[in-house]
């Protein structure tokens, strides 16, 4: 019989990023803008082509951080309006700043506020709720899962994407080998993210303690994405 995967247990990274001694988010948003912005842009076309979100949607960004994802969305889809919910000021400020340079601060609003508890925002008012690398930082993804399906509008989407904790040998060579040359010193943060960050088994038993039924769990070797059927 073939031995399980030991999994190590998750350790919680908190739910707010915030300037440190080491840099400041102005920095941060640089760093992510140079090392991710491929992947950002993909994430991007991914919503735009197969997502497909109606015209003039609504559209809530779950933990933005330094707003790009949500800024060059807006900026190829000009009839859209994204509202970002971010719980660090450090990171709406930089957000603020960037989506005004890209032109697009009439149409990307920041809002002070955590997943689990979006009382500031009536039900069922958005299209589409996407997510970024943020989902490790939720203290409690089924709360989180709840608030979001009751600010989706009946017929909206949701996509999350995250790391998963339970890498395997390939992944694992990716993230400790070539995850330092390609980071460098904001490589212990990916690493963070990752101890953090949940297994899609855990995902799905969060899913299964709510009354959605039309999210599924996506994995490949290095992630998680939940989707709309």
């Amino acid at each position: 019989m073939a031995k399980s995967k030991k999994i190590r247990p998750r350790i919680s990274e908190g739910e707010a990023i915030l300037d440190t001694p080491e840099f400041t988010m102005e920095e941060y948003s640089e760093r992510m803008k140079k090392s991710l912005g491929s992947e950002y842009r993909s994430i991007v076309k991914h919503i735009i082509k197969v997502i497909d979100p109606p015209e003039d949607a609504a559209i809530l960004e779950v933990g933005p951080g330094p707003g790009w994802i949500g800024i060059w969305l807006a900026k190829e889809r000009l009839d859209v309006r994204v509202d970002g919910l971010e719980p660090s000021a450090d990171m709406q400020r930089v957000a603020i700043k960037n989506a005004k340079d890209e032109g697009v601060s009439e149409r990307v609003n920041y809002i002070t506020g955590y997943v689990e508890n979006m009382e500031m925002i009536p039900d069922q008012k958005y299209d589409l709720v996407f997510s970024n690398d943020s989902l490790h930082h939720w203290e409690n993804p089924l709360k989180g899962f709840e608030e979001i399906s009751r600010v989706l509008k009946p017929d909206g989407k949701v996509y999350i994407q995250d790391e998963r904790r339970d890498l395997g040998l390939r992944a694992k060579f990716v993230v400790h080998v070539l995850g330092r040359l390609i980071a460098g010193n904001f490589w212990k943060y990916w690493k963070s993210s990752i101890d953090a960050s949940y297994t899609p088994q855990e995902v799905q038993q969060f899913l299964e303690q709510t009354d959605i039924s039309n999210w599924f769990v996506n994995t490949n070797f290095l992630g998680i994405s939940i989707e709309t059927k």
